[in-house]
């Protein structure tokens, strides 16, 4: 009982001083009687309650202490008003005076142990820092830094650090809180390990801190395992970050593995549209030579077997005649002298006849191709793998490769380059200009006249495009003032003849191409308007019709036709083969609502005129969209009769695009970028700077714009800045004020092609029957 005295006079000092807390004084020892032994033991379950009940230890101050907050031992410290579990400490407090020990009396007395507001804990070592970290053994308080620290007593003692907010085991010794802790032992020196070796990874002691570790860097081996723990911590969030970013990148991989597969797709389909064009255009050639050749061989044979007739009459004359002068040679007086006049004439003339008839003897000689374009062919088209950001600065052609399609262009029967001896220099155009306008429409690459902008790629318009030559507009032929050289296609549905027809071009051959609207078809005729070919039927399947307009051809001899009704554009060869088509009726980028007219460049974009959307669309050679050019109907000052309802359309030689606006009367100049309106000239009338009703438009080579202006009956010739230069009567005796001028072309040579559209009750006119409605002036 002695030894439990002892242990409840001890518990007894170490509480604060409260009304029911006992306190033992120092007695001498004694006989503990029974009755002192159950007050003992009431002292000692008394304490225990007391220890259990942190925030009340006394019964009367109950009252005082609900009326506070709830003591949490799990709460964060705080700077002023933690609640202390441990008590009253001065040591740690720094309250050496008088007044701080009878304000703690005081505080003790209330029944709050250590929750004075004014009393600011602060870290026993560095007396700055909040404490974190409390040491059960010498009841000291630590911040994070000062516990970790390497000349921390604590460490080295191996004293049993805890959170200041945890409360240590009742009735058992500090360093029994961790007792099943096994004990690990330096294999140099057998003594206990007590620091981390950071370079070498592994547990060292004190003695080992003195010589074989002691340029090391270590740390106590309580504080690196928490440290360590920490790495841990951090090391699962990494790994967790790390999961999340695998996670995407997977998903980021598959989805750029089906863009791939979807590029593949389209690349092929380009590859494939692109061998189409030239695999078409050499069968083209075949079909041509062969059917020359055929065209030859029967010529000559016609022209031997009429010789061969001729020869066989002369030998049967000759035959007759010798007949005759054999059966005259009994004969007797004057009629032998007449059969030998006679006979002596026929042989004669059958002599002269046959040395007057010559035929030339001829061999049909094949003049092979250049078989160096063989292996230009071959390296014709590339396909690359681009990163996605640097796609814009693609240049895949080089300078040599655009050379080579000058000489794809004199691939040509019988033709080499001695053919252009002929031609004036200052008709020619230089290298650089023509492998500009001979880009290959499936690269959109910068042209060498581009090169001296490197920042600007556009495509220039051209009078006729992939033709070789300057074109440059002319006068009138004909002295009398609209009336032209010569004029075909009449009203009609059989070959040779139009109804309604609105779009016309002139490609590199010389051939005539017309839009035969109404009857749904397109046909072609050569340079003196003959007839040679047509294709298109009614219908909405590929290479079918519905009101066609607009059409054009590039420098490789494609048709674009508009497709008008069916609001489409279609891509022919040059025999009339159907290539692709793109383009639907809406509102979206690529949609069309009535599309009108077609304008190519010399890089192959595409730009169409959308009546109804009072727009205009950019496209690649294939059909891709790039962009859009949205014309604003609003206008303040109430000059227009309603919004912009583009018609005709062509590139300018310096990119720009012209467009007819054709219920306002006007031109448009549209910027390359298509961003914004460069000039804007023309309103309603009939004098010079007026327009009514503008239609089709085409550029010269020498960058001057030809405009229809229908309703006036004439053509109106402007500088490439819309500034007027001249204009050409078109009114003559064939034609009314019901025949006016729809779309207009230039002929290699430089002269007028101009397409007459009638009204339709005109068409059906009987009277209208005669009248032909392409002319060339």
């Amino acid at each position: 009982m002695t030894t439990l005295a002892k242990l409840a006079r001890s518990l007894a000092t170490g509480l604060p001083s409260t009304s029911n807390t006992v306190t033992a004084e120092a007695d001498p020892p004694v006989v503990e009687t029974e009755e002192e032994t159950d007050t003992m033991s009431q002292i000692i379950c008394n304490l225990l309650e007391n220890m259990n009940k942190p925030s009340a230890l006394q019964a009367g101050s109950s009252s005082h202490s609900s009326s506070t907050v709830p003591y949490d031992i799990w709460a964060l410290p705080s700077s002023s008003s933690m609640p202390n579990p441990l008590g009253p400490i001065s040591r740690e407090y720094g309250l050496s005076n008088n007044n701080n020990q009878q304000q703690t009396k005081e505080e003790n007395s209330s029944g709050s142990p250590g929750t004075s507001s004014s009393v600011s804990i602060t870290c026993f070592r560095c007396e700055e820092r909040t404490p974190t970290t409390r040491c059960l053994e010498c009841n000291d308080l630590f911040c994070h830094e000062c516990c970790h620290k390497v000349t921390s007593d604590c460490q080295l003692r191996e004293h049993t650090l805890l959170p200041i907010h945890q409360i240590s085991p009742i009735g058992a010794r500090p360093n029994s809180v961790n007792n099943e802790k096994e004990v690990i032992y330096c294999e140099l020196h057998g003594d206990p390990v007590r620091f981390y070796c950071e370079a070498c990874i592994i547990f060292i002691c004190q003695e080992c801190t003195l010589w074989v570790h002691k340029d090391h860097c270590f740390t106590p081996m309580k504080g690196a395992l928490d440290m360590c723990r920490v790495g841990v911590f951090r090391a699962i969030e990494d790994t967790k970050t790390g999961t999340k970013a695998i996670k995407t990148a997977i998903d980021r991989a598959v989805a750029m593995s089906k863009a791939y597969e979807k590029e593949t797709a389209e690349a092929n389909m380009k590859i494939r549209k692109a061998m189409r064009c030239y695999a078409q255009a050499i069968e083209d050639r075949e079909k041509y030579l062969l059917d020359k050749v055929e065209k030859m061989r029967q010529a000559k044979m016609n022209e031997l077997s009429d010789h061969m007739n001729t020869l066989r009459g002369i030998l049967a004359g000759l035959a007759h005649t010798n007949e005759t002068l054999v059966r005259c040679m009994d004969s007797d007086g004057i009629e032998l002298f007449m059969a030998k006049e006679k006979g002596r004439a026929q042989v004669d003339y059958f002599s002269c006849m046959f040395k007057n008839m010559y035929i030339t003897e001829e061999r049909i000689m094949f003049i092979p191709p250049n078989y160096d374009l063989v292996d230009q062919l071959k390296r014709q088209c590339d396909v690359q793998s681009v990163p996605v950001n640097s796609m814009h600065s693609l240049n895949s052609s080089s300078l040599a490769t655009r050379q080579s399609l000058l000489s794809l262009q004199s691939l040509q029967s019988g033709q080499s380059l001695s053919h252009l001896s002929y031609i004036g220099s200052s008709s020619l155009r230089s290298l650089s200009e023509y492998s500009t306008r001979s880009t290959n429409y499936y690269d959109h690459s910068i042209s060498s006249s581009m090169a001296l902008e490197p920042n600007v790629s556009r495509g220039i318009g051209q009078a006729i495009p992939g033709y070789w030559m300057s074109v440059t507009v002319r006068p009138t032929r004909s002295p009398v003032p609209g009336v032209p050289m010569f004029s075909f296609g009449r009203e009609g549905q059989d070959e040779g003849q139009v109804s309604r027809p609105w779009g016309l071009c002139v490609d590199k051959e010389g051939n005539i191409i017309v839009a035969d609207r109404r009857n749904n078809r397109i046909q072609i005729f050569n340079s003196r308007g003959e007839f040679k070919m047509m294709f298109g039927s009614k219908g909405t399947g590929s290479g079918e019709f519905d009101l066609p307009a607009g059409i054009t051809t590039d420098t490789y001899g494609r048709i674009i036709v508009i497709d008008k009704d069916n609001h489409r554009v279609q891509i022919f060869t040059s025999s009339g083969n159907f290539i692709l088509k793109f383009g639907s009726f809406g509102k979206e980028c690529g949609q069309f609502q009535y599309p009108w007219d077609v304008a190519v460049n010399s890089l192959g974009n595409i730009v169409v005129t959308d009546t109804r959307n009072h727009r205009i669309q950019l496209f690649t050679s294939d059909g891709t969209y790039i962009t859009k050019f949205v014309f604003e109907g609003a206008n303040p000052a109430k000059m227009l009769k309603g919004p912009t309802t583009p018609r005709g359309v062509c590139f300018t030689t310096s990119g720009n695009i012209i467009v007819s606006d054709f219920e306002n009367h006007r031109l448009l100049m549209v910027d390359p970028t298509l961003t914004k309106v460069l000039h804007c000239v023309g309103r309603e009338g009939s004098g010079i700077g007026e327009l009514n009703r503008p239609s089709g438009i085409v550029t010269d080579d020498d960058g001057r714009i030809v405009v229809a202006d229908s309703k006036n009956h004439r053509v109106l010739v402007f500088t490439s800045e819309l500034r007027i230069l001249w204009a050409v009567d078109l009114k003559s005796p064939g034609l009314d004020d019901k025949d006016r001028p729809s779309d207009v072309a230039l002929t290699p040579e430089g002269y007028l092609v101009v397409l007459f559209e009638t009204l339709p009750d005109t068409a059906r006119d009987v009277s209208s029957h005669g009248k032909q409605y392409i002319k060339v002036y």
